[in-house]
């Protein structure tokens, strides 16, 4: 028959676990990741007796942990998805008060620079005029160069931070391996058991594993959590932890890459595949806004300084030499892999600045053509080369091996090589190098005007070219004029048609554009000549200062100030998009955390309740330990 003492004692030991789980509940309760924890009694059976069976008793038959597996799960995720927006949003914000700056900005510095040009238009032969115009336009570059910077040192930051990230990843991927081995030695011990708060220091490190990066787990049946990041990267794997580590990129050594380091020694890079988590916020800021508004940035100054030193050598300056670069060249930069086998060179040059796009261009063999391709668009040309395209001549040498590939670079940077080549007031070029003059002696009210040159070619003009006014110029009834010097030949002209004005044009001699206009009479001339002492000419300084408003960028469609704004327009629009991104993740964050808490946090009312409970019912128990003793001397002391 069961002992009514052994029946009491059981319960005391059961009712004095489910104490002390109450307590430690409480103590816990501010514990961050901890778990709830709740006793589950069971009967300890029956024997069997007269009239039936009698119980045994109460046993502890397990210490549940209140822990949801879906719910964690979907809290990790949701905390790996607000630290990568959050992440990015912070970096975005950055940019967008570095570009958008007024007072000190780019655009500032434009509205100074073409004020001081203009300066220089109204009054081209002033020495103090040209000084100051110097002066902006050496801001200019030093804007560029500090801008440039800037985006160079928030590039650094993310190297840090990635760098900083993936150490503490491997360390977290220890402390996973290590208490890895803790549970399935822990759960041997107790065969069923769930060592909970080991389970509880193993969920916060997946936990904050990913805040770092995105992950996916998978629970062996001893309790051992493997954990697999990337494109099937196994990080964790039983009680052994691989590693990733931070590497140079293959063609720019201060663009890193991350890496997964395989056990025999070997390494893959992973970049691509990882996703989720504050890496991946980083990565996808430099890849993306960052490296966007670099390329932006330096097609802008790119475009500044071929157009700018291109109408700026069709002018003739204080001494009546031909104009020279006003900024120093900027040459297209083309990266090689590390890794190329073969002896293949790549080089390439900018022939039409309006053409280029803010992209890179990824050149790579494959055994038998090179492919070349837009990283912007994804717009793939292959061939033996060279190549021609989007306003770039690329030229391909030396013998290539299968596999070897370059990045040609056009803008990234470009805007870090912005410099003055200029430093003398009077070598500003504001005249331009062809005069026109009609003739004193012509009787009709024909007039030459608006002479413009589009090149160098045979410039400065050695003899005056003259165009002389003959009614059968081109034939009989045929008007034009006839012209000596120069490339001679004729040109058509009928003043019954074109009297309001006609553009004419010459081949070499600067590839002039002049407008005829009025009725010429027989034998009228006119004549184009150098402008050697054109010291108050102010055409080619009214034609710099016109770039400001001239679309001479991305296929004719921008000016300088357009492709400022929108590079700071892109970067705003990003910047708010990933603050609205960051709005909703927090809240479905909230969401996410407040569903996984309900279930595994610690309710303090509810525990306050239990431990009034459990305590009336060990006093209970211990009231019937109280009662079987009286019995059991009642009978002692009636055998006496």
């Amino acid at each position: 028959m069961p002992s009514v003492l052994n029946i009491a004692t059981s319960g005391l030991l059961a009712f004095q676990k489910g104490l002390a789980t109450t307590g430690h509940n409480i103590a816990n309760a501010s514990t961050e990741g901890y778990s709830r924890q709740e006793v589950r009694f069971g009967t300890r059976g029956g024997s069997p007796g007269e009239g039936g069976y009698v119980g045994d008793g109460v046993e502890t038959t397990e210490v549940l942990r209140g822990y949801d597996a879906y719910l964690a799960k979907e809290y990790r995720n949701s905390t790996s998805a607000y630290h990568q927006f959050g992440v990015y949003s912070t970096m975005a914000d950055r940019l967008d008060n570095l570009v958008a700056e007024q007072d000190r900005g780019l655009a500032s510095q434009f509205e100074r620079f073409f004020a001081a040009m203009q300066d220089v238009s109204n009054n081209p032969s002033s020495i103090p005029e040209r000084q100051v115009f110097l002066g902006e336009a050496s801001a200019l570059a030093a804007q560029f160069r500090y801008l440039d910077d800037s985006l160079e040192a928030l590039n650094d930051q993310v190297n840090e931070q990635l760098e900083l990230m993936i150490d503490e990843i491997n360390s977290i991927a220890i402390g996973i391996t290590n208490l890895n081995e803790d549970i399935s030695n822990a759960k041997a011990v107790v065969a069923g058991q769930d060592p909970n708060d080991l389970l509880d220091q193993r969920d916060k490190l997946l936990l904050s594993l990913g805040e770092k990066i995105g992950l996916v787990t998978s629970e062996q049946n001893d309790g051992v959590m493997n954990v697999i990041i990337g494109n099937g990267q196994p990080l964790v794997v039983g009680n052994r932890a691989e590693s990733l580590s931070v590497g140079i990129g293959s063609f720019d050594p201060v663009h890193k890459e991350i890496l997964f380091n395989r056990v025999n020694g070997g390494q893959t890079e992973v970049t691509d595949y990882l996703t989720g988590g504050a890496v991946q916020g980083l990565l996808n800021f430099r890849d993306g806004i960052l490296n966007g508004a670099r390329q932006q940035l330096g097609l802008l100054a790119m475009g500044v300084v071929e157009t700018f030193n291109a109408q700026h050598r069709l002018g003739v300056d204080l001494n009546g030499v031909a104009g020279g670069d006003v900024f120093d060249p900027i040459t297209v930069k083309v990266a090689e892999n590390y890794k190329n086998a073969g002896s293949s060179s790549i080089t390439a040059v900018v022939n039409d600045v309006s053409q280029v796009q803010p992209t890179d261009y990824r050149a790579y063999y494959d055994g038998t053509n090179w492919q070349l391709t837009n990283l912007l668009s994804g717009a793939v040309t292959q061939g033996a080369g060279p190549f021609d395209l989007d306003g770039l001549s690329i030229d391909i040498s030396g013998v290539a091996i299968e596999g070897d590939e370059f990045l040609i670079r056009p803008n990234f940077r470009s805007a870090s090589l912005v410099d003055m080549a200029m430093s003398a007031p009077a070598d500003l070029a504001a005249a331009a190098p062809l005069k026109s003059a009609d003739a004193l002696t012509n009787t009709g009210s024909g007039t030459l005007a608006s002479v413009a040159v589009t090149s160098t070619q045979d410039l400065p003009l050695v003899a005056d070219i003259t165009f002389t006014f003959n009614p059968d110029a081109g034939g009989a009834g045929v008007p034009g004029f006839n012209v000596t010097g120069g490339p001679g030949g004729v040109l058509l002209y009928d003043p019954a048609t074109d009297f309001s004005g006609k553009t004419l044009t010459l081949a070499g001699y600067g590839d002039p554009s002049f407008v005829m206009s009025g009725v010429p009479e027989t034998n009228d001339t006119f004549t184009l000549s150098g402008n050697a002492g054109g010291a108050g000419d102010n055409r080619n300084a009214m034609l710099l200062a016109g770039l400001q408003t001239k679309t001479t960028l991305l296929k004719s469609t921008a000016s300088y100030q357009d492709m400022f704004a929108t590079t700071v327009s892109d970067i705003g629009i990003q910047t708010r998009q990933s603050q609205q991104s960051l709005a909703t993740q927090t809240v479905l964050n909230n969401q996410a955390e407040g569903a996984h808490k309900a279930k595994s946090g610690v309710n303090l009312d509810e525990e306050a309740a239990n431990l009034l409970r459990y305590q009336q019912s060990y006093q209970a128990a211990a009231k019937v330990i109280t009662v079987a003793d009286e019995m059991f001397q009642a009978l002692l002391n009636a055998f006496r």
